[in-house]
């Protein structure tokens, strides 16, 4: 089985590491796991964005025998014969195949003329105020922006609230004071009745610490665990009778560095240098 990632422009950046795991679960219990290999093929150069957590998610894959090959830049998918091809050349073989197609904007966007320059039909937004770059009186959120940070539901609550005050501040004439900092929060489901949990926005990485509260936590960030995946069970009640309610939630709208674990600089000397914003979409 490969799960394959056509490009890194996809909706939610952790639902295919899910699959994955929850696939492996999945063969496991059914007592077939030893006959089925499965392969994780992306573009990226590990299994995540990131270094840190690429480094915790591929040890993971590696502990259930997850295969991933990275710089892998899909061209074609050769159905008869049972194999995706990459633009260098490069074959992986399937019996079933899982690929994720890149995550565009709505076509009335494109109609609008609104869309930006690279044909994905999503508005340029400023990444900080949600205010359209050419266009004043419009706002935008979540699906429709060409924000730099995840498209998933936790981000577009965290944009919401940003957007709620900017909205008011421009009908009252005031300057646009609150700033949206990429903030994303995201449960993977990793199989057994365990998840792990990641915090990051425009700037920081996923770091390990603990959530929502230092040492006490009580789930732990880049981390594998029952309380974790308890995490991600209880927040359909949360969503359904917090979120959506108006009430207050115990996770700060801009991401918070405490109870995260900041790497050493001597450690990381890499990161000193200037990076390119790349994150999934």
């Amino acid at each position: 089985m490969v799960i394959n990632l056509a490009e890194t422009t996809i909706k939610c950046p952790v639902a295919p590491l899910e699959f994955a795991f929850l696939a492996d679960a999945y063969f496991t219990e059914k007592g077939m796991r030893d006959k089925v290999e499965i392969k994780y093929v992306t573009p990226l150069s590990g299994a995540f964005t990131k270094p840190i957590a690429t480094k915790m998610l591929s040890q993971l894959m590696e502990k259930k025998n997850i295969h991933v090959v990275p710089d892998f830049y899909l061209e074609h998918v050769d159905n008869e014969n049972k194999k995706i091809v990459s633009y260098d050349g490069m074959e992986e073989d399937f019996d079933l195949l899982v690929s994720i197609p890149t995550n565009m904007g709505a076509d009335m966007v494109e109609n609008s003329n609104m869309s930006d320059e690279d044909d994905l039909n999503f508005i340029p937004t400023n990444k900080q105020t949600l205010q359209h770059k050419e266009h004043e009186n419009i706002f935008v959120i979540g699906d429709a922006t060409n924000l730099p940070t995840s498209k998933a539901g936790s981000v577009a609550h965290f944009e919401g609230e940003i957007l709620i005050e900017n909205i008011l501040s421009y009908m009252n004439g005031k300057p646009l004071e609150a700033k949206f900092d990429g903030h994303a929060n995201c449960f993977i489901e990793t199989g057994f009745g365990k998840a792990a949990l990641i915090d990051f926005n425009y700037t920081t990485e996923p770091l390990p610490g603990q959530f929502p509260l230092p040492v006490f936590g009580p789930m732990g960030l880049l981390k594998e665990s029952r309380i974790n995946h308890f995490g991600k069970l209880a927040f359909k009640w949360i969503y359904w009778h917090m979120l959506l309610t108006g009430k207050s939630l115990p996770v700060s709208t801009n991401m918070s560095m405490t109870g995260k674990k900041a790497p050493k600089k001597e450690e990381n000397k890499e990161k000193e240098e200037p990076q390119k914003e790349e994150v999934l979409l």
